[in-house]
């Protein structure tokens, strides 16, 4: 296990577990073909140096989400989040039962376009996935690749 610090979150992570199931499980991932999806699978190859490297430091690999949904966007950008299990457990900066707050500890910015914040209660969960864990919600704001117009954008 690794300890991690970033910003109010204290997180135990099986880094090595982590990897070794998304190594085994190839995909593909992301099986929805909404434009939101399809624009991701594009957008997510160019996430900057800095945030993929926080990814791999976890043993994740940002192209595979366990849950992906869209916000709103422009003609050139669409906003939006998901969210990956880890193996591990939150040391400090969890929701507490029963609190209204789900991130006490807040976002965690990795850079102007993507933030991460972390709760112990995980979404969707596969059943092979290794225990302890917990999961990283990841918010993005990331460039419309698609040659079509964005249809989350407001007019």
């Amino acid at each position: 296990m690794a300890e991690f610090v970033w910003g109010g979150y204290r997180l135990e992570v099986d880094v090595e577990a982590t990897r070794a199931y998304y190594d085994s499980h190839p995909g593909p991932w992301i099986t929805c073909t909404c434009d939101g999806c399809r624009n991701f699978m594009l957008a997510v190859k160019m996430l900057p140096q800095a945030v993929r490297d926080f990814f791999h430091t976890l043993g994740l690999d940002p192209e595979k989400p366990g849950e992906l949904c869209y916000y709103q966007g422009t003609a050139q950008r669409l906003s939006g989040g998901g969210w990956y299990h880890l193996a591990g457990r939150i040391l400090s900066g969890d929701t507490e039962p029963g609190a209204k707050v789900l991130f006490p500890a807040g976002w965690y910015e990795l850079d102007e376009h993507c933030s991460v914040a972390f709760k112990s209660d995980c979404d969707l969960l596969e059943e092979d996935f290794p225990r302890p864990c917990f999961q990283m919600e990841f918010n993005h704001d990331l460039p419309w690749l698609l040659n079509k117009k964005n249809p989350y954008q407001d007019d």
